[in-house]
């Protein structure tokens, strides 16, 4: 295995006041058969999308202080971790809660990370954040599998276009913050595992039918969620009858203890959508 350290390439860029002084992050394009992405974060604010074709990474940092920790090891299943200097430089900080942090001499500081990503093959993203707001777009990117982790954080979660390829498995838990995930439809998974205890969150059932299944299940009990969900999909919905009669609509009817709809044993894209627990502020609007 070849690890490459991309702390040498990392390229200064001043901006029109010092205050914006800026780090440049480059990686030129690899070859690899997969991809892990692992990003670990705290307090930082995040942007994540598709870049330019010709770099696997190009990132900006602002301000210019402490810029993360970025590591490349080049192998068939290749691995590009990006970590906050804090985390690497403190190995036990997952023990301290962040209000002890926030006490201490060095506490995380907050930076700005802009990051274009352009991978060549299916990639595994494993995301760790902590405070901070992140955006991660995934449009036009091969999403394999994603893990989320967020703590007190807001996080955009966008599939503006359909995946290119089949997403394995989703799987995020937000615990105390915010998180909005558009057109869910769009990230072609087969499975989506929502764990928000004490969250806002916005969920997206919409984009474009792809043919098979889903399985979605929201674990956890949301401070409050919002639904939007297609008509053209076959949905099932299972979970706490308190919950699930939120779906009552014309296009809906009782199967058992489920609310189904009418065309789901002939539709083209079926969403099975489970509650694991009641959710009192629940509200389920349709498109």
């Amino acid at each position: 295995m070849r690890i490459l350290s991309v702390g040498a390439v990392a390229v200064l860029a001043t901006l029109a006041t010092a205050s914006c002084v800026k780090a440049q992050i480059s990686l030129p394009v690899k070859t690899y058969e997969h991809l892990k992405v692992e990003l670990q974060s705290l307090r930082d604010d995040i942007t994540l999308y598709q870049g330019d074709p010709q770099h696997l990474l190009l990132m900006d940092v602002r301000p210019n202080r402490f810029r993360p920790r970025i590591d490349y090891y080049s192998q068939a299943d290749a691995t590009l971790r990006i970590r906050d200097l804090y985390a690497v430089d403190h190995p036990d900080f997952g023990s301290q809660p962040p209000e002890d942090r926030d006490k201490s001499g060095d506490p995380p500081l907050e930076e700005m990370w802009e990051i274009r990503l352009s991978p060549v093959a299916p990639t595994h993203f494993t995301l760790q954040c902590e405070r901070g707001k992140s955006s991660f777009d995934f449009s036009h990117i091969q999403v394999q599998r994603v893990e989320m982790r967020a703590d007190e954080s807001k996080v955009d979660v966008e599939f503006s276009d359909p995946n290119p390829i089949e997403l394995e498995r989703f799987a995020a838990r937000v615990t105390a913050g915010s998180l909005q995930f558009q057109h869910m439809i769009n990230a072609r998974a087969k499975e989506i595992s929502l764990d928000l205890p004490g969250t806002e969150c916005h969920f997206e059932i919409t984009g474009k039918e792809f043919a098979g299944e889903s399985k979605i299940t929201c674990l956890g009990v949301p401070s409050q969620m919002q639904l939007l969900v297609s008509r053209k999909v076959g949905l099932r919905v299972t979970g706490p009858a308190a919950t699930i009669a939120h779906f009552e609509a014309p296009h809906m009817s009782r199967s058992e203890e489920d609310w189904v709809s009418k065309d789901y044993a002939n539709a083209k894209c079926r969403i099975q959508l489970t509650f694991g627990s009641e959710i009192p502020k629940l509200d389920v609007q349709w498109e």
